[in-house]
């Protein structure tokens, strides 16, 4: 398995609609080809239930974007992805944090794109993972 962090690339769109289009990304049930693209999404930590709430939780909190991958012949069930991410999350400090995530399969191999609030939901305190060293942690994590 292999873990990417994506960085906000472009200044010119807003904060909501930069988190507001990646949450309609990572939750969208087809690509831009109207090839089937969700295997399937969850959600963790939200005060709200509905999608449109939670991605304007999303919107209005420090959101991170990651995703890990599996080889090309592995298929993860939906209990290995609940299992990696909540090990993820705990790994980065962020097990109580909101997060989003969905298993993608239009590509070569499955990958978990999943958004997480740095923003702890109760305390409101702004979380920077391993003091910002969080690639190499994400890395040992995955291992």
């Amino acid at each position: 398995m292999i873990v990417k962090k994506l960085k906000r690339t472009s200044f010119k769109k807003s904060k909501s609609t930069m988190i507001g289009g990646l949450v309609d990304y990572i939750l969208a049930e087809h690509d831009d080809n109207g090839k089937g693209k969700l295997a399937f999404a969850g959600s963790k930590n939200f005060l709200t239930t509905t999608v449109a709430a939670q991605k304007r939780e999303m919107i209005s909190l420090a959101v991170t974007h990651w995703i890990l991958s599996w080889q090309e012949n592995e298929q993860p069930t939906r209990e290995q992805v609940d299992e990696a991410v909540s090990l993820f999350l705990r790994g980065m400090g962020l097990a109580e944090h909101q997060t989003l995530y969905a298993l993608h399969k239009n590509t070569g191999n499955y990958h978990l794109h999943i958004a997480v609030n740095r923003t702890h939901p109760y305390t409101q305190k702004v979380i920077q993972p391993h003091r910002g060293f969080d690639i190499e942690a994400a890395h040992k994590i995955i291992a």
